[in-house]
């Protein structure tokens, strides 16, 4: 059974939001076809990336805990991590816009912006020896500075409390993969292309990557909804 390990922590990962994305409050069904959408956009982007670190050996996967289908060099558990983790991120996102939208109007998330573009930019750029530290904290903190400056987004706020809501689940996921409650990782990080900390088994650089990954797929899912209304 070990063999479908990966692919039962994607479909725990996906169950409760499929199942409750038709309570009859959120109706998340009804924008399924926005966050397939996004879900399109972002996730080849990330393939993309995760194909080239994976072929660099950024990371890896531990075949003992894969079913050993893959599309190129990616086992298809990866490829539904960006698929199961998005769906039900934006279902979070949508929760939080429904049951604390009146509330939300009083959350300035400026300084959050701030502080989180400075930290991120100037880490990646200080460690521009290592990969995944790099590329992971540069894009996010650009990614959030276009936000802050170019399009000046108005869902900053919900984004965050949807984040900060995240990194729970997050933390249990992300554990899992690295080995927490296994023999070994389910995923494998070369320690030479990141900072070496570590967040219990997670690396540090996980938070910056779920960040833009998190980010990214809430903008495509807004600008799809927004397109529709026009």
């Amino acid at each position: 059974m070990s063999k479908f390990t990966y692919l039962f922590i994607n479909f725990i990962t996906i169950f409760f939001p499929l199942i409750m994305s038709f309570e009859k409050k959120i109706f998340f069904f009804s924008k399924w076809k926005f966050v397939f959408a996004s879900m399109l956009v972002v996730g080849t982007f990330f393939l993309f990336w995760d194909s080239f670190f994976t072929y660099l050996g950024v990371w890896g996967f531990n075949p003992d805990y894969i079913t050993e289908i893959y599309v190129y060099n990616l086992p298809l558990e990866e490829i539904l991590f960006f698929v199961t983790v998005p769906f039900a991120c934006m279902f979070i996102y949508e929760c939080v816009h429904f049951y604390l939208k009146e509330k939300l109007i009083y959350f300035k998330s400026n300084y959050i912006n701030i502080f989180a573009i400075i930290l991120l930019i100037c880490t990646g750029c200080y460690y521009t020896k290592y990969w995944y530290t790099a590329l992971a904290c540069i894009g996010a903190g650009i990614y959030l500075t276009y936000h802050l400056t170019v399009t000046k987004s108005n869902f900053l706020a919900q984004f965050w409390v949807t984040f900060l809501i995240i990194l729970v689940p997050f933390f249990v996921v992300n554990s899992v993969l690295t080995g927490l409650f296994t023999d070994a990782p389910i995923v494998w990080y070369n320690n030479s292309h990141n900072l070496g900390l570590r967040l219990g088994t997670i690396p540090i650089e996980d938070l910056a990557y779920n960040l833009l990954l998190v980010l990214m797929s809430i903008t495509f899912y807004e600008r799809f909804k927004n397109l529709k209304s026009e």
